[in-house]
């Protein structure tokens, strides 16, 4: 009953804030996903843009409508959380496993936001139920379950890789169970895995592995320290204090321990642990890693917390402890939420209309008599497209992604809109190009991501003479 009333409780507080958190750049870049059917797309697979269209279909194309399906999902996966800690070790640590999830910030605040980390994480889970229930109960035909959950995680994003690779692991050093790896199921569970992947694979062949092309570039950074401190300090905030020495405790200091002599679920999600965690932290010096790209990798570790916590909370002088953790947790979350909900900078132009202003995009795109819209940002194009409920276009090479779905071909005379992000140069460039250009005065796109609302400028671009738009 406790868990009950405390997820309708904080179910209710959730989507009363979706009132305060317009979309994010990339959701609405996903929402364009959604309205353009492909087998898969240059950032991710796609079924962030299944989602963003079901939401679409179900509430409309509306930022409500978005919150509840991130909403929901999360509900899914605290059920699943639930499930693998009952099955594991019981109802009590089930109940804090469940708790202590919805408490973390990258999946309370964060899990306001539909992005693709949101039906990983669903399929993560359910590929650690699957593993559950096969060390458990030694049923093969849960490894099938297996291989529909990896498969299904390679539509979603691609570090479900991570899942199989630290299954892999658990079985070499798991003495119960390694005989798996001389099964035929395993093997028959990763067939099913590629074949439900084959969408994406098929379309990255077609298209030269842009996918590939695109993350890897990413790779280069030569700001070793930095890198490697930033990523610490994402880890240690998004995903709390609490949480975060537990799995540097586990995977640091404890980490053979857990694998040689812990019981069988806790090698299952240590190992499922470090496999991502390891992976990004090596590759932190070369590049930014995103503090939500490790979400998955702390799944099982909240489990294991759990259970821990469940332990210290039956030990009277121990109990401080756990309320101390408790009330950590919590601060945090009122911290980051108060400030990005209530107390984030609002600039001086948006007093008054912050979050009725991006409703008055469709009237001022029609009135303008344009005849098309462009931007050189994907997230402020994407955002225009979502809000001004039209279609929006980049000039080639500025994103690689829209340029895939192509551009217009300008005639003399056209005019245009251009939403320019943080780039003074825009206007001298485009005056040759044009007949006249002038700068709206007045500010049209609100948002909470990055400088958007502050750097982002329309300009009006009218009898179009020839020429590449910069």
């Amino acid at each position: 009953m406790f868990l009950v009333v405390f997820l309708v409780g904080l179910n209710i507080i959730k989507l009363w804030l979706a009132r305060f958190i317009p979309l994010l750049g990339d959701e609405a870049y996903y929402n364009i996903w959604s309205r353009k059917p492909a087998l898969s797309y240059v950032d991710h697979p796609p079924m962030v843009a299944w989602l963003h269209g079901k939401a679409n279909w179900l509430f409309g194309q509306s930022e409500f409508g978005i919150r509840i399906m991130a909403i929901a999902l999360i509900l899914v996966a605290t059920w699943l959380i639930y499930q693998i800690a009952k099955e594991c070790y019981g109802k009590k640590t089930a109940t804090y496993a469940a708790v202590i999830f919805n408490l973390i910030p990258t999946f309370l605040a964060g899990g306001l936001f539909l992005t693709p980390e949101t039906p990983l994480m669903i399929c993560w889970l359910i590929g650690l139920y699957a593993m559950v229930k096969i060390i458990k109960n030694h049923q093969p035909a849960y490894w099938y379950l297996f291989g529909l959950a990896v498969g299904f995680g390679f539509l979603s994003k691609y570090q479900i890789i991570f899942l199989p690779l630290a299954v892999g692991l658990f079985l070499i050093f798991s003495k119960e169970n390694r005989h798996w790896l001389t099964k035929k199921e395993p093997y028959l569970a990763l067939i099913i895995a590629l074949i439900l992947a084959s969408p994406v694979l098929i379309w990255n062949w077609q298209h030269g592995f842009p996918s590939l092309l695109h993350h890897g570039a990413r790779l280069g950074s030569h700001d070793y320290l930095n890198n490697i401190l930033t990523f610490l300090l994402l880890q240690f905030i998004m995903f709390s204090p609490p949480l975060f020495f537990f799995a540097l405790t586990l995977l640091g200091f404890h980490f053979w321990r857990e694998l040689r002599y812990e019981d069988k679920y806790s090698k299952l999600f240590v190992a499922c642990g470090l496999v991502p965690l390891a992976f990004f932290f090596f590759i932190s010096p070369i590049t930014l890693v995103g503090g939500h790209w490790t979400s998955t990798a702390y799944l099982g570790l909240i489990i294991l917390l759990a259970n821990r916590w469940q332990g210290l909370a039956e030990i009277k002088p121990f109990r401080w402890r756990l309320y101390a953790n408790a009330v950590t947790i919590i601060l945090i979350n009122v911290l980051f939420i108060s400030y990005y909900a209530f107390l984030y900078p609002i600039p001086a132009e948006f007093k008054g209309q912050a979050y009725t202003i991006n409703a008055q995009l469709p009237t001022y795109i029609k009135e303008a008599k344009v005849r098309y819209v462009f931007s050189n940002q994907m997230g402020v194009a994407s955002l225009v497209a979502f809000y001004g409920k039209t279609e929006v276009y980049m000039p080639k090479g500025q994103w690689e992604q829209f340029d895939i779905w192509g551009q217009p071909e300008l005639k003399p005379g056209d005019n245009i809109l251009y939403f320019v992000f943080d780039d003074q140069n825009k206007l001298a460039q485009l005056k040759p190009l044009f007949r006249e250009v002038t700068v709206d005065g007045h500010k049209r796109l609100f948002t909470k991501d990055s400088d958007i609302p502050i750097k982002t400028q329309v300009l009006f671009c009218r009898g179009y003479r020839g020429g590449k738009l910069p």
